[in-house]
């Protein structure tokens, strides 16, 4: 059996133990599996060679003997929603997907929408009819997710991304420190605001899930002791159109015409960004928000947003495939966390940029 390599890492076979160890596959056998009588210096020769090439239990080659199929369920929102946000860690799944092909693994979506609690449900109940090795789920309806979670095998490895559901501990998390990216927002807004007082205002997106929760936490907590200062968190509907989103801001602004900043705590930075660059009148701000999706990058190139935090949302779902790979197929120990760095993306550094 050749070689098999994955992502930088030989699953090395008896053969390449049994070849640099000058012995024959089968004494490599009995030693791994305690099997008849080895003379000990050649037992303690095979273990170290063992040891040198990392050798991984034999799992993945047993799978491969029986031509095993393994199928990993995807559950999150519908791509286009939240404006494009979730076509990010979709294409890190599709590329994680396509690198293990022949692996034998494949991946199977589950869409829902991230505006109907009942639509978790009735994608859940259809997922539930699946075979399935494993799940990567998006939780970011927790109420929802907790009754779907609740009907799956107890054995079923299932791993987190974007978000988490508290009081469920899956196999692993893949995400963002949520709370720390929103300690951070409030540090480039209080280095970048050149006024002496004003308004900050903090646009939470419904529906919120857990890590915007806790991202309002972290700036609020950041700001809380500016002189001069309020923070101020202000509502909209993920689900409103632009015009109604526009509309909304707009009320809100006629009553609080000292805004100094706004910090928007998803990928929907661009509506806000939208909203203020369409009335020249308006005084400067400093915009913060999240997630290099194309609206928002390019008004970052055109300095209507002034900093977007990406929470490696290509890598989290890259991430979250080679997690149920690991732990499935190979056998191995996976993470309890991964977390994702915070990375501050501008206008000069957005080209050189990978999400």
């Amino acid at each position: 059996m050749r070689n098999f390599w994955v992502r930088g890492l030989t699953i090395v076979t008896i053969k390449d133990i049994a070849k640099k160890a000058r012995v024959s596959i089968g004494t490599v056998d009995r030693v791994l599996h305690n099997r008849g009588r080895v003379h000990p210096e050649t037992e303690k020769r095979v273990l170290q060679v063992i040891k040198e090439l990392d050798y991984r239990t034999n799992i993945f080659a047993k799978n491969l003997k029986l031509r095993k199929v393994f199928n990993f369920g995807v559950l999150m929102p519908r791509p286009e929603q939240d404006s494009h946000y979730w076509t990010l860690p979709l294409r890190g799944i599709e590329r994680a997907q396509q690198e293990l092909v022949s692996h034998k693994v494949q991946v199977s979506f589950f869409f829902f929408d991230r505006h109907q609690e009942k639509s978790v449900l009735l994608v859940g109940k259809k997922m539930l009819r699946e075979k399935l090795d494993g799940l990567l789920a998006a939780p970011v309806l927790p109420k929802s997710f907790g009754q779907v979670l609740q009907e799956l095998p107890e054995d079923l490895p299932v791993v987190f991304f974007d978000s988490y559901v508290p009081g469920i501990k899956p196999l692993s998390f893949i995400g963002q420190d949520a709370f720390q990216s929103g300690i951070l927002a409030s540090c480039l807004m209080k280095q970048a605001i050149h006024c002496q007082q004003g308004k900050i205002a903090v646009v939470k997106v419904l529906p919120e899930d857990y890590h915007i929760a806790e991202r309002i936490e972290g700036f609020l907590k950041g700001s809380c002791n500016w002189r001069g200062f309020e923070s101020v968190v202000i509502e909209i509907d993920g689900h409103w159109s632009a015009a109604r989103t526009k509309a909304h801001l707009e009320a809100y602004y006629r009553k609080n015409k000292d805004i100094a900043g706004i910090f928007v705590t998803n990928a929907m930075t661009h509506k806000v960004a939208e909203w203020w660059k369409g009335n020249s009148g308006k005084q400067k701000i400093v915009l913060i928000g999240y997630d290099p999706i194309p609206r928002n990058v390019k008004l970052l190139k055109e300095k209507a947003i002034d900093f977007l935090i990406s929470q490696q949302s290509e890598r989290q779902g890259y991430e979250g495939i080679y997690a149920l790979f690991r732990k499935v197929v190979l056998g191995e120990k996976v993470k309890e966390k991964v977390m994702m760095q915070i990375d501050i993306i501008t206008a000069e550094n957005v080209d050189y940029y990978q999400s």
